[in-house]
């Protein structure tokens, strides 16, 4: 399934929720180089609010929008393999997104993730994917 990133930047700031400004973010995000992401490890990508994920099946990527008030967790919370934390309201993710603790309801959204015949990673933020979707590492 995929929605527009305009749709899921309105789903995950809760408009109705009047969030404040989204922060556009680029279709295509380079994530550095699959060599570089050790399995059992999430990490942020510098200047978006996204972050890449390394696990036993393989690389993901989950959008860093808080899905209670569209918070960037990559600005205002702490992204790690055992949990990714919004410090805006307190809401508690696990490393693949999965809400822990609330107020947030939605699991953070996953992106396709590719990489190029020299490891390169790119993640599609205009193409979300089913968090169980790796990209075989």
């Amino acid at each position: 399934m995929s929605i527009s990133r305009r749709k899921l930047l309105l789903v995950g700031c809760g408009a109705a929720l009047g969030c404040g400004t989204s922060v556009p973010v680029p279709a295509l995000i380079s994530a550095g180089n699959i060599s570089g992401l050790p399995q059992g490890r999430v990490r942020a990508v510098s200047g978006f609010p996204v972050a890449i994920g390394r696990d036993a099946g393989g690389v993901y990527a989950l959008s860093l929008l808080c899905t209670h008030a569209g918070c960037d967790i990559a600005q205002d919370g702490s992204v790690g393999a055992g949990s990714i934390e919004c410090f805006c309201h307190g809401s508690i993710f696990s490393g693949t997104g999965e809400v822990l603790r609330g107020p947030a309801t939605q699991p953070l959204a996953h992106f396709v993730v590719t990489s190029d015949a020299a490891g390169a990673l790119t993640i599609h933020t205009d193409e979300t994917t089913a968090a169980s979707t790796r990209l075989p590492a």
